[in-house]
């Protein structure tokens, strides 16, 4: 698993620890784990990402994913965000493989809080099915 993957899923288990302090760590790691690592095309598919652009706060992070310079990144925000490349209206979402899921990028705002926003209703779901 990239380093980038583990920060990732530190951030948002330290995220969840302090706001769901009722719920053991182990519950939570597991929560995370499934969500972000088992089972991301249940939770994450590309009308999903399509659904939250209020997320995305234009930094880059897509632009830099392409193999060539982007002409419409200015260095801090893309100039045509409306109608960007196909594989920057898709970033954080990756289909590869047969795979497919959100990025674990903690550098893309948009995959952080597409990621607080799935694994906060499965937390909510399991302390209603816990009883925490």
């Amino acid at each position: 698993m990239p380093i980038n993957s583990l920060k990732f899923i530190k951030k948002n288990l330290d995220k969840f620890s302090r706001e769901y302090p009722q719920v053991p760590t182990d519950i939570l790691s597991d929560i995370i784990g499934t969500v972000l690592i088992e089972a991301p095309r249940k939770y994450f598919t590309y009308d999903l990402v399509q659904e939250h652009p209020e997320l995305c706060k234009q930094c880059g992070a897509c632009c830099k994913q392409r193999d060539q310079p982007c002409k419409y990144f200015n260095g801090k925000t893309c100039d045509e965000y409306e109608s960007r490349f196909d594989v920057c209206a898709e970033f954080p979402y990756y289909e590869i493989n047969g795979e497919e899921g959100l990025m674990l990028d903690p550098g893309c705002h948009f995959a952080l809080k597409l990621a607080e926003l799935q694994l906060k209703k499965e937390i909510e779901r399991n302390i209603k099915l816990l009883e925490l």
